[in-house]
Order: structure tokens, then sequence, then C-alpha cells
């Protein structure tokens, strides 16, 4: 519960920005941070001692920030053409690419950390996919204004939050802890949070009339 109480604080921000104000702004950023926590985390295992210099949180912070804004400087040149390729290639390629990264995410090692971010990597990226493909969501609030956009706002990030939440709680209890399958059972479960995330809330937010489709802007 420790490392999801962690890395779910981490993650809040970018939960915020793709749930509440750019749901394309918030996927970049979220893929960028999983990505620069991920290379973190096997910095670490290849240099423990460098790292021990520092307070562990301390550490994870500045070390995930200063490789999210290496590959921000990377990524952010080429993102329109990195949209332009997904938007082309069309839902298979994209579920097939979140799905290949999230394998080498957790490949030869079932550490709790690398099973999260893997596993929210595949269940956002598909996520992503699902919602550009189905749903549509758009997070701007562009009809509402003062009071009445704070509320939306409110109320879809605390949706979002509490459904993840849940997910994580719900399948952290069902999961035998003694089975031969107990990472794979991990991996899912983050999976199922990041997909509720990034498709499951926008769909909500959708009937509920807590925002409109791509279409309907």
């Amino acid at each position: 519960m420790e490392t999801i109480f962690k890395w779910g604080l981490y993650f809040l921000p970018f939960m915020f920005i793709y749930l509440c104000i750019d749901e394309k702004k918030g996927a970049r950023l979220g893929a960028i941070f999983l990505s620069s926590a991920w290379i973190y985390l096997r910095f670490k295992i290849y240099f423990f001692e460098l790292t021990q210099m520092l307070p562990e949180i301390l550490a994870d912070v500045l070390g995930g920030w200063i490789l999210g804004a290496v590959i921000l400087g990377v990524y952010f040149p080429l993102c329109a053409k990195i949209d332009a390729f997904f938007a082309k290639a069309g839902l298979r390629a994209g579920m097939i690419f979140c799905a290949a990264v999230s394998f080498i995410m957790i490949v030869n090692n079932g550490d709790k950390e690398m099973l999260l971010l893997g596993g929210i990597m595949l269940g956002a990226g598909a996520g992503c996919c699902l919602n550009a493909r189905y749903v549509g969501f758009n997070a701007a609030i562009a009809d509402k204004t003062g009071a009445a956009k704070f509320l939306f706002v409110l109320v879809r990030f605390l949706l979002g939050v509490t459904g993840f939440l849940l997910i994580l709680a719900a399948a952290g209890k069902i999961i035998p802890q003694e089975s031969a399958n107990k990472n794979l059972y991990e991996f899912l479960r983050f999976a199922l949070g990041g997909l509720w995330l990034c498709a499951g809330s926008p769909w909500v937010f959708v009937r509920l009339h807590l925002a409109a489709a791509g279409k309907d802007q």
C-alpha cells in the first residue's frame, strides 16, 4: 500500500491534467512520467550506492524529474510527427505499442514498483486509444465559468481518482497472496486502474454530461 500511495501522489498532477484540463497533454505528460520513472528505477538497480547518497523520496523525485526533463526535450520537437503516426496507424497499432512498452517495463523484474508502472502504462495507454476511437472525451470545459466550472472540475477529479483507488483496493483484496501468478495479477490490477483513468472515467463523464465528446465541442 505504501508503494501505491507514493506513486499515486506522484501521478496525481497528470491525472488532473488528463481528466480536467487537456486529455492529450495529460496523456503525453503521463507517458513521459511513467517512462522516466521506469528508467530511473532501472538506474537505481545498477547504481544502488549512488542513489543512497540522498533520502529515498528526494532521490526518486529528483531522479524522475531530471529524466522527465530530458525525455521532454527529446519528445516535444517530435510530438506532432509521433501523434500523426499513431493517428494514421489506428487502434490496433496503438494497443500493440502499449503492450510492447509495458512488457519491456516488467520483463525480468517482478518488483512491485515495476509492475505498477508497467501495468498503468498498459491500461492507460490502451485507455487513451479506446477513448480516441470510441468515447471522444474532451477535457476542456469551454461552456462553463466561475463556480460551475470549478464544480465540474472537482467532480470529475474526485470520480476519476476515487474509481482508480477503489479498483486497486478491490483487486488487491481478491489477489491470492500465495499464488504462483501473483505478479501477473498485480500487473493486471494496475492495468485495470490505468484503463479506468483513461477510458472508463471519461466514458462516465460523457454519459453524465460532465464532459462533451470531441465531436460535440
